[in-house]
């Protein structure tokens, strides 16, 4: 008996000690409320293509993403609270333009295609967004997994009619279960070339948007844009996800824009989270044609706007790759804009 309470008394200590080394590589979190200047910033890439989208815009859009890591601050950030998200952003030349990727954090993870109406808003002689008309708006084909929701509705003048129901473009989220090991292909694609449709048969806007501008439910054109993930490796190897089904109003064919960015979702403080991601592509085409990677990758930190200095950015043109990473645990640093390849 004497012995074995020896025993269970010598393993406690061990895992003591474990926990104690593994908090000893986490520098504490500052005291100082976490804001703009005291929390991880976001990086950012941006793709060389030829021929250049402004001249071939993109039809097609394909990357694999592949989580490499991602912990939280063992004793000051149990509740895991926070996450990363792996977003490509596109336009169009004369219509609407967002976001779609991948987001995970220590307690969720999904996948997100997010558009705003393409002139929405303008702004006043002091600056200042107001919000009016829209000839140029994407409307959520799929209401399952997509939306009409406020984007941008922290700002002062949509928070009263956000409430009751202003949308100012289109959302749409899947959740899945995600690890840190997952790798997953996400495309963009052209579902249809050209489409009419009645607002109201898809949702229909609020009662607020006649109110506030005369805006009313009426027939729109364009083209049809869906976004879908494949699992490589994941809780469901080989499943296709749907994301979502949004109707651009507009002529144009393609993007002729796109750029990417590694953001922390929420307001992470220096050391409550470390992270790594890798992205593997893109392959984009224009019409079925001109399929190509990126020629030359660029990449920047916001490393002078904080006091987290921890920001890694790292890639190879072998195999078209570009890694984030930022957090406590972070080895390497990237100060500013940066060639990679």
């Amino acid at each position: 008996m004497f012995g074995h309470a020896l025993m269970l008394t010598a393993l406690g200590l061990m895992v003591h000690a474990q926990k104690s080394s593994i908090a000893q590589r986490w520098p504490p979190l500052s005291k100082a409320r976490c804001s703009q200047t005291t929390k991880l910033k976001a990086m950012y890439g941006r793709m060389t293509f030829n021929p250049p989208l402004s001249q071939k815009p993109m039809t097609s859009f394909e990357v694999d993403v592949e989580w490499n890591d991602l912990q939280f601050h063992p004793t000051e950030n149990r509740h895991k609270r926070g996450g990363v998200y792996v977003s490509y952003t596109m336009g169009m030349k004369n219509g609407p333009g967002g976001y779609f990727g991948v987001q995970m954090g220590g307690t969720y993870g999904g996948f997100i295609f997010s558009i705003w109406d393409g002139d929405r808003t303008y702004r006043l002689s002091n600056g200042k967004k107001q919000v009016k008309k829209s000839t140029k708006l994407v409307w959520p084909m799929d209401l399952r997994n997509c939306k009409r929701n406020c984007q941008d509705c922290e700002l002062p003048s949509l928070r009263d009619i956000a409430k009751r129901g202003f949308t100012t473009g289109t959302k749409c989220i899947t959740k899945y279960p995600m690890k840190v090991g997952d790798r997953y292909t996400v495309k963009l694609s052209k579902a249809v070339p050209r489409k009419q449709i009645h607002t109201s048969q898809f949702g229909g806007f609020r009662k607020v948007h006649e109110e506030v501008l005369g805006e009313k439910n009426r027939f729109i054109k364009g083209s049809v844009w869906q976004v879908s993930v494949t699992i490589k490796k994941g809780a469901t190897p080989g499943k296709i996800i749907p994301v979502g089904t949004i109707m651009f109003e507009s002529d144009e064919i393609g993007f002729n824009r796109l750029g990417t960015f590694d953001e922390m979702i929420g307001c992470n403080k220096c050391n409550a989270i470390y992270h790594k991601d890798t992205r593997y592509g893109p392959i984009v085409s224009t019409e079925g044609r001109y399929k190509r990677r990126p020629v030359h990758m660029e990449a920047w930190t916001r490393y002078n706007e904080s006091t987290c200095k921890k920001y890694q950015i790292s890639g190879s043109k072998r195999d078209c790759s570009l890694s984030f990473e930022s957090g406590p645990l972070t080895k390497g640093v990237t100060k500013s804009r940066i060639k990679l390849w």
